[in-house]
């Protein structure tokens, strides 16, 4: 189960925007030294209107961003498990049937029929009492041996059965001692009278006899009929009790993976749980347990509880071949600790849902397709709506400032920020080799790049302004060599929502972050270093 997106990855828009925009094509040093006279040369590096958008879509391209009428943003989690289709479920095993009965005939002339009805039993597990199957597949194999030295005509034939869409009939000769068929099953439909024994197909066998008048002394008859490799497309009838197994569903809640510490108390989430049924018969699934799980260090996890998990669920089924039937729950936290859950900052939420059949035994017809399964779908949808506070985010980007610097005396750089987020953003970057040893940092001391947009009052919450921010830093002398052997760069982000994360703020779509950042170089004006 995937679940899209958290109110942490719109922090993103303040950190990775800014950082991962500058970084994702390789520095080129050039750009800011390339010059034969200016010693001072100065260059743009980034100039960018970022929405939440350009963020989300470069993060994690398969979150979805969902903006309701009145331009408020919500993100979507989903993911669905499935469970195993019924023809692998419900195996039809092979059926053998031996049958013998009297044949006596003398020496004669002309033809003979022999009428003979036998009751083939299936032997079917798990409690199944069939009313008619469809096969797609299958093979049947007869036989019939005798002391009859008379060649023969044998038709067997099942009353109330088809096979492609015409009575079920089967015909082969008999000559000498014995003699045997095979025919294709596909397309064929039993039909079952369980009028006093469960799964039973009453079998008819015709046996004309062609007599030449030469000897003959015939006393029985042995039919032997094998169905072999049987596959359905189709059940009716009862199926018993089985469970339906599902695989653990673990999802993988990307936004929290560069997390480091820090809150977020989300407003309003909200965890669906949904329950696509194909199989047309009743089911009571449980829900085992749903557990947030934080990975990160320090780990943590929660056990998901409360009130909104019906445990047992009986959930709907079809009434019509080919339909699929929905049932749902959903958590929030007036039903639940789904909030608590996702205040631990999870990497994946772990969630184990069966069921079983017929809970209460024999007491509707049940029908299934081959292809029929049962899904189980989580959606957890999270609007932009809460605070957050103490927020630590990291992220690692390669970056080359190239390999010779010493025809630069420094370089300063410089970011402008204006922010219509309501969230305050302090940044540091650390330049490191390339086994993440820090080399150096840029902003001596740390410094807050970004300042929240004040938001409006209760309950839209509506930034009204942006609120600009410009942060410069100079790096000279001795660090220049520092940049030289810079392959990496670590960004680290200290996030709080407005006012420190003690007053709620909501995210909307036309929400905008410009960003500017330049570098301007102090070459060492010496012609031989520049040429």
């Amino acid at each position: 189960m995937k679940f899209k997106s958290l109110f942490a990855a719109g922090f993103l828009v303040f950190v990775s925007m800014f950082l991962a925009s500058c970084v994702k094509e390789e520095f080129d040093m050039d750009t800011v030294t390339a010059t034969n006279w200016n010693p001072n040369v100065a260059a743009p590096l980034i100039n960018s209107s970022l929405s939440l958008w350009d963020v989300m879509n470069d993060y994690d391209s398969t979150d979805l961003l969902v903006v309701d009428s009145n331009q408020f943003v919500y993100l979507v989690y989903e993911d669905t498990v499935y469970s195993e289709s019924a023809e692998n479920l419900i195996p039809v095993a092979n059926q053998t049937m031996n049958y013998s009965d009297n044949l006596t005939l003398g020496t004669m002339t002309g033809d003979y029929v022999f009428d003979y009805d036998y009751n083939f039993d299936f032997a079917l597990g798990g409690g199944m009492e069939l009313d008619s199957m469809v096969l797609k597949a299958g093979t049947l194999s007869m036989a019939m041996n005798s002391d009859l030295s008379y060649p023969a005509t044998i038709e067997m034939t099942i009353p109330g059965s088809t096979l492609n869409g015409a009575p079920f009939a089967v015909t082969f000769d008999y000559s000498g001692s014995g003699s045997n068929t095979t025919a294709p099953l596909s397309g064929g439909k039993f039909v079952f009278d369980n009028s006093v024994v469960n799964n039973r197909l009453a079998v008819h066998f015709k046996v004309t006899v062609h007599a030449n008048g030469s000897a003959n002394n015939a006393t029985y008859a042995n039919f032997n009929m094998n169905l072999d490799g049987m596959a359905f497309r189709f059940l009716y009838g009862y199926l018993g009790q089985f469970n339906l197994s599902l695989n653990n569903d673990t999802i993988g809640i990307r936004v929290y993976n560069n997390n480091l510490t820090g809150t977020v108390n989300w407003e309003d989430p909200r965890l669906y749980i949904n329950v696509f049924n194909g199989w047309g018969l009743p089911i009571r699934t449980t829900v085992d347990y749903m557990e947030a799980i934080r990975s990160n260090d320090p780990p943590a996890s929660v056990i998901i509880s409360g009130a909104g998990i019906p445990n047992p669920w009986d959930i709907n089924y079809p009434t019509a071949v080919g339909s699929v039937s929905t049932s749902s729950f959903f958590l929030d936290k007036n039903n639940s600790n789904i909030d608590a859950a996702l205040n631990i900052t999870p990497q994946r939420i772990l969630a184990l849902v069966s069921g079983a059949t017929n809970p209460n035994g024999n007491v509707v017809k049940n029908f299934v397709e081959d292809v029929s399964r049962m899904a189980v779908e989580a959606r957890l949808e999270l609007p932009f709506y809460g605070t957050a506070e103490g927020f630590v985010l990291q992220d690692t980007f390669d970056i080359s400032f190239g390999e010779d610097l010493s025809h630069v005396d420094w370089i300063m750089f410089k970011l402008y920020t204006n922010n219509m987020f309501p969230v305050d953003g302090t940044v540091q970057i650390y330049f490191c080799d390339s086994l993440n040893n820090r080399l150096d940092s840029l902003l001596n001391p740390v410094d807050q790049a970004l300042l929240s947009a004040i938001p409006g009052p209760a309950p839209e919450y509506e930034v009204v302004s942006p609120v600009a921010k410009t942060v410069s830093q100079t790096i000279g002398g001795s660090r220049i060599g520092n940049l030289e052997n810079t392959k990496k760069i670590v960004v680290t982000a200290w996030l709080d929502t407005y006012h420190g994360g003690t007053q709620l703020v909501k995210i909307y779509s036309y929400y905008k972050l410009d960003v500017r950042l330049s570098a301007q170089a102090q070459l060492k004006f010496n012609s031989s270093e520049i040429d």
